[in-house]
């Protein structure tokens, strides 16, 4: 339930984030149809900061609204995902290279104890933890680098990249290639390379794109996983199709 102190912003927000984590955890998968009321209900709030938050989430491409047909999640086509691939694969490069002159000793001594507490290869059952580590790893990058611009640029596409790692099927031997390509990427930093750096960077997040272009995900389509056909025709009425 949302707190009854919040004001109204607050409370959309609040929403907003909630609605979107049950998105990018799948809880709410592509193709699925999203009730105002049933919502509203269950976060103990009026439908306004529901509206409101369903607004936010379709400007930001996480839902479809049509008045006929309702609102539906969607999900991220081939294409989108791609993109987001190089705009990491560019912006990492570069901050990586930056994070070697910058990152601290103790960051730098964290993650090689992290990691090491894997082992030599990621079991499956702790993947999900791994990849979360994973993700820290690399926010962490962003934040040593010291470029806020390009930072805020990758900070907005890591629920993109929660939704993408959910959706699609972790392959053990991507996730353990990948695991010893981060570890390339924390050797550069310790040693303090920033070209090796970001030649590690670049090359782990090109491997991911050449692992899916080989291996695509059945729960990814060239068009966005959600609207029905009705809302699909709908849609095409309005002129947004």
């Amino acid at each position: 339930m949302i707190p009854s102190f919040t004001n109204a912003d607050n409370r959309a927000s609040i929403i907003h984030r909630e609605i979107k984590r049950r998105i990018t955890e799948l809880v709410y998968k592509p193709g699925d149809k999203l009730s105002e009321v049933r919502i509203a209900e269950e976060l103990g709030c009026g439908r306004s900061p529901v509206r409101t938050a369903f607004t936010r989430l379709q400007s930001e491409g996480w839902i479809e609204i049509s008045p006929q047909s309702g609102t539906f999640v969607r999900g991220l086509t081939d294409d989108e995902i791609t993109e987001i691939l190089e705009a990491r694969m560019l912006l990492e490069a570069h901050l990586a290279g930056r994070a070697a002159t910058r990152m601290s000793e103790a960051k730098m001594a964290h993650f090689r104890r992290a990691f090491a507490g894997f082992g030599k290869r990621i079991s499956a059952e702790r993947m999900d933890e791994y990849l979360e580590l994973d993700l820290q790893f690399h926010l962490a990058i962003y934040e040593a680098a010291g470029n806020k611009v390009l930072s805020n640029v990758l900070l907005n596409l890591v629920d993109k990249v929660r939704w993408i790692r959910a959706a699609s099927k972790s392959s053990p031997t991507r996730v353990n290639s990948a695991f010893t390509e981060i570890g390339q990427v924390l050797d550069a930093l310790e040693a303090r390379n920033g070209k090796a750096a970001s030649a590690a960077m670049r090359a782990h997040i090109e491997n991911t794109m050449d692992f899916r272009r080989l291996r695509k995900s059945p729960t990814e389509s060239r068009a966005p996983i959600a609207p029905p056909q009705k809302l699909r025709q709908s849609l095409k009425r309005r002129g947004r199709g």
